[in-house]
């Protein structure tokens, strides 16, 4: 006795072993096209996404620069600035907060600021301190024209003076862990407060005269942190 799908399968029908072989090879082939769309496709996306935030980013940057006719910096601002909607900028950055940190987090890392992990591996620390010192000149020129407008800003703003004091406390706990490793400091937090002054835009601000570039008061801020070292170790 022959079973249906015995004479099905000797007949070529669904249930044959050719129709199962071909089926099998066009929905692979189907399913494989269709991952690649679907991976094409979300890479767009995930550009599109990328160049919306940056967009939104250097929105934000350019307000708090302020300047002739430009509004304060705020959600709405931002939003019309980069040409996006309000909800936009909300399901990007969650808050005002949120937002401000992506934006000095952008301004350090062109700066060179994110160079700083170096130094915390330093085991040196006079090396550790010569590169902090480096790191900082570089970033307060770069920004000499900005830093300014931020500090004033920040007088208008708690959430953009908030910001600035935390990035600001990071500069000091990396200046502690220097002094940490340095032997026989006579006042550790003294010695901190002094680099920390030595190493902050005022100071930087106040040798960037008579036509000193950010080398040259590189240097002079080097022989300064040097002689405070000195002071506090003798």
């Amino acid at each position: 006795m022959k079973y249906a799908g015995e004479q099905q399968e000797r007949d070529g029908g669904h249930g044959s072993l050719e129709w199962r072989i071909e089926y099998t090879h066009c929905i692979t082939n189907f399913m494989a096209v269709k991952s690649k769309r679907r991976t094409y496709r979300s890479d767009v996306r995930a550009a599109s996404v990328d160049e919306g935030r940056a967009r939104m980013i250097e929105a934000g940057r350019k307000l708090l620069n302020g300047g002739k006719g430009m509004p304060a910096f705020s959600i709405d601002a931002v939003a019309r600035e980069a040409g996006v909607t309000r909800a936009t900028v909300y399901n990007q950055f969650e808050s005002k907060h949120v937002l401000l940190a992506a934006i000095f987090d952008d301004i350090a890392q062109k700066g060179g600021l994110f160079e700083l992990s170096q130094v915390f591996s330093e085991p040196d620390p006079e090396k550790a301190l010569r590169r902090a010192v480096a790191i900082f000149a570089k970033f307060w020129g770069m920004h000499a024209q900005s830093m300014p407008k931020f500090t004033a800003f920040s007088q208008l703003d708690e959430e953009v003076a908030t910001m600035l004091s935390e990035r600001a406390e990071r500069r000091r706990k990396l200046l502690t862990a220097i002094v940490e490793r340095i032997s026989a400091v006579r006042s550790p937090a003294d010695l901190v407060d002094v680099l920390y002054a030595l190493t902050g835009p005022e100071f930087y601000r106040l040798l960037a005269i008579h036509g000193r570039g950010a080398k040259a008061v590189e240097e002079l801020t080097w022989q300064a942190v040097t002689d405070a070292v000195r002071r506090f170790t003798k």
